[in-house]
């Protein structure tokens, strides 16, 4: 390290230079305090920075680290050459360098460090020509002002420029120094020179995040609404603390928990698209509770915070919302935490409108309905033979019944008991007939899907009532084999029967078609898993083209001469409609088509398996 003027003038030494920064009093026994103190202020420096305080604290703590060291050097000349290393590595770890810069005589000291920020050799001459020289081209200007403002103020000053060098690159320094007058009476400056290249890169990088960010808050066509959840925080860390592990069971035993919860979360801020969907202003967001909103749902808040008390990060799902002017909206709310800012705890909310999304799935399902009532009423037109088989044969029975009746009353002596045998066996078929056209308008009626608990293996019984006469004119033969442990499934008793019935129809219209004899179907039905059942309708038919098995459900695609290609597109409607899935193979274990389709048992919907049930034929 060398002392120079800024003419390139004679070298002063810096025992010279020091001994007029560091008063006589300093004792030489404290310079090992001295040096161990300067290094690790150095490396406190170096930590200061990767922590992210501010850059003037840095320079100047690595400023002292360095100044110390320096200290600590000359005053211990026996020691100077290991504790100069030291120097050399605090600095260079911190990245900070020092420098002296006595006004009146133009001299100039620097570190190594500081050589190296500025790409100079250490055997260059310090001046102010090559500080300039060394200054990027746009802040010339700007350090000039900064060093006459400093000369002519004799005060402190800090700096920030930018220094091209001679490959090109930029690199930023931040100078702090501190102004005194030596022993001699002359104006000097000793001050800090700080590479902060890195953290100006990391500052413009933050800025640009936070940019994006901002513009994605206010650009983005979703409603996003920024929390304070730093109350609901504490809430949760107290409930932990508590011992409370599950938050499901505590809301059960503190229902008003959740209002406590909704109060604890606040608006800070709003975008333009979620003032236009829940009305307001900027201002009337801030501070504002969410209980508001959930009043009509509060089924779905509570959900929300169970997963974020399970430390789930997102949430998402399909709700309603009240609007600040009362309205009701259907919405896709979904929420994430983005943990602390600022010790702040933040969530983001983001919320959809879906209300015409919903009115279109509204529509979809009368239509979907509307095409499976034409399509009961168009089988129930196939079936009207054996419908009328069905009921001639109770009406024929009342009617028999009733002659015997008349006999009995007609004999001299009426016979009371046999009297009262046909009026029970009238009775009986009555309700055969009754049952009969119950079954038949339950297919023809219009009326809305009514979701209820049933035993399917009972629907399959019900379905094959309308199908007997049809088998018996077909010469077609039907197994049910139920399974004894299935549990109920939730749906619609007459679109569950529909499925069957049409799938049974198919079965016998191909088997026919191609001539067989022996014309067997196979109705199963078993429990995959635990939440799923799986029904499959196999026969001994001549089986289904490869090519045609993947255009199956397709509307209005048919394999018939007088098909419509709407039977199975509806049956899937209504299987998945159901939480369901329905497929088919060309050929199943016994050479015929067969067709599977699986019923969740629980109320949500399931990702159900495919149906790998087989039946012996």
């Amino acid at each position: 390290m060398t002392l120079d003027s800024l003419d390139g003038a004679n070298s002063v030494q810096p025992r010279q230079w020091w001994r007029r920064v560091l008063p006589d009093r300093a004792k030489q026994d404290r310079a090992p305090l001295w040096a161990w103190s300067s290094v690790a202020l150095s490396l406190l420096s170096f930590a200061c920075s990767l922590l992210g305080f501010n850059s003037t604290t840095i320079v100047f703590a690595a400023f002292l680290a360095t100044s110390l060291t320096a200290i600590s050097l000359i005053r211990r000349s026996g020691e100077h050459g290991h504790q100069a290393a030291y120097l050399a590595e605090a600095q260079k770890l911190s990245q900070t360098g020092s420098f002296g810069w006595n006004v009146v005589t133009g001299e100039l000291f620097w570190s190594d460090e500081t050589f190296r920020i500025f790409d100079l050799a250490p055997t260059s001459h310090p001046s102010l020509d090559i500080v300039l020289k060394r200054t990027h081209p746009d802040d010339v200007k700007g350090v000039r002002e900064a060093i006459d403002r400093a000369v002519n103020e004799r005060g402190d000053f800090s700096h920030e420029n930018r220094l091209m060098l001679e490959d090109g690159s930029i690199r930023t320094i931040r100078v702090v120094a501190r102004g005194m007058t030596n022993g001699r009476g002359q104006f000097e400056f000793v001050g800090a020179v700080m590479d902060i290249t890195a953290q100006k890169k990391a500052h413009i990088e933050l800025e640009r995040s936070e940019q994006r960010y901002r513009h994605l808050f206010s650009r983005m066509p979703i409603a996003f609404r920024q929390l304070d959840a730093s109350r609901l925080v504490v809430l949760f860390r107290k409930l932990r603390a508590e011992g409370v592990k599950d938050l499901g069971p505590y809301f059960d035993s503190h229902p008003e928990f959740l209002r406590t919860c909704m109060d604890a979360l606040s608006f800070q801020e709003a975008n333009e698209r979620a003032i236009q969907m829940f009305g307001g202003g900027v201002d009337d967001y801030v501070g504002r509770s969410m209980a508001e909103t959930w009043k009509e749902r509060p089924d779905t808040f509570r959900r929300a915070m169970e997963s974020r008390y399970r430390g789930e990060t997102n949430f998402e799902e399909e709700t309603k919302m009240v609007t600040w002017d009362g309205r009701l909206v259907d919405v896709l709310f979904t929420t994430a935490r983005v943990g602390p800012i600022n010790d702040l705890e933040v969530s983001l909310v983001g919320t959809i409108d879906i209300s015409q999304r919903v009115r279109a799935q509204q529509k979809l399902q009368q239509v979907q309905a509307e095409f499976a009532h034409a399509a009961r009423v168009s089988m129930l037109g196939e079936l009207t033979a054996s419908i009328a088989h069905e009921v001639n044969q109770p009406l024929a029975a009342i009617a028999t019944n009733g002659a015997a009746g008349l006999r009995w009353l007609n004999r001299p002596t009426p016979d009371i008991v046999e009297i009262r045998k046909t009026i029970e066996n009238i009775v009986v078929d009555t309700q055969r007939a009754a049952n009969i056209v119950a079954r038949v308008h339950g297919m023809a009626s219009r009326k809305a899907p009514e979701q209820a608990s049933l035993s399917f293996d009972e629907i399959i019984r019900e379905a094959l009532l309308f199908l007997r006469h049809e088998m018996e004119s077909r010469s077609v033969t039907i197994l049910h084999r139920p399974d004894p442990s299935a549990p109920q499934v939730l749906g619609d008793r007459t679109q569950l029967q529909q499925v069957i019935v049409n799938l049974a129809i198919n079965a016998m219209q191909a088997m026919t078609q191609a001539g067989y004899d022996d014309r067997r179907i196979v109705i199963s039905t078993v429990t995959q898993e635990a939440a799923t059942l799986c029904c499959s309708v196999e026969d001994n038919g001549p089986g289904i083209a490869a090519e045609h098995v993947d255009r199956l459900f397709e509307s209005f695609f048919t394999t018939k001469d007088s098909g419509m290609g709407m039977g199975l597109p509806i049956c899937r409607s209504i299987v998945e409609a159901h939480g369901g899935r329905i497929g088919a193979e060309g050929h199943g274990a016994s050479g015929g088509a067969r067709f599977w389709f699986t019923l969740p048992i629980s109320v949500s919907p399931a990702d159900s398996p495919r149906c790998d049930l087989h039946a012996d034929m």
